[in-house]
């Protein structure tokens, strides 16, 4: 099964959004736009990606984001580090009539993915499968962030026990001290 194919057999179930049809055809009549298709299981941390959604299903009806940056971040709040993940697009479009006047000049890559109202169909994972990074890789990004969050908090830590020194609290050295040595203790990377 090809992509043309998953597409034209998503547009024949209900749509969460009335337009989306008239989207999904302008896709199958467009032998370029089909050619910069791929489709994913998700769309995080994919610069360009559109959703489309069934009836029934989870989440929004239609999206279109074009230039897209996620990234996560790692701040110092009350003493404690918060981790939080920042969105940025260039273009977020919710109208799939909008997303044909913008798709019309499109170039690169277009990363869709089809939301379903309940599991998502052998079909559909088959072909995704083969544009979505192994699962091997994201795991290994997903321990490397983590890793580098532990060590930001390792230095942090350090920070505040050479403050604490400093100021000669004790309380506050206490606890920072037992802090860091989890830290230290949870990644692999010695500081």
């Amino acid at each position: 099964m090809q992509v043309v194919d998953v597409v034209r057999r998503f547009s024949k179930t209900p749509l969460k959004h009335r337009m989306s049809k008239y989207l999904l055809d302008y896709i199958l009549e467009s032998e370029e736009l089909l050619n910069q298709i791929k489709l994913v299981t998700t769309r995080a941390y994919l610069s360009d990606t559109m959703v489309v959604a069934q009836a029934g299903a989870e989440g929004p009806s239609f999206e279109l984001e074009l230039g897209v940056v996620e990234r996560e971040e790692v701040s110092l709040v009350n003493g404690r580090l918060v981790k939080q993940t920042r969105r940025n697009r260039a273009l977020w479009v919710h109208d799939p009539v909008q997303a044909v006047e913008v798709l019309r000049t499109f170039k690169g890559i277009l990363h869709v993915q089809f939301n379903f109202a309940g599991e998502i169909p052998d079909w559909y994972q088959k072909v995704a499968e083969r544009y979505c990074p192994r699962k091997m890789q994201s795991e290994f990004a997903k321990v490397v962030r983590e890793q580098i969050d532990l060590a930001i908090s390792g230095i942090l830590l350090k920070h505040e026990i050479d403050q604490a020194l400093k100021t000669r609290d004790r309380d506050k050295f206490l606890n920072y001290v037992q802090s860091y040595k989890q830290v230290r203790d949870s990644c692999l990377m010695e500081f």
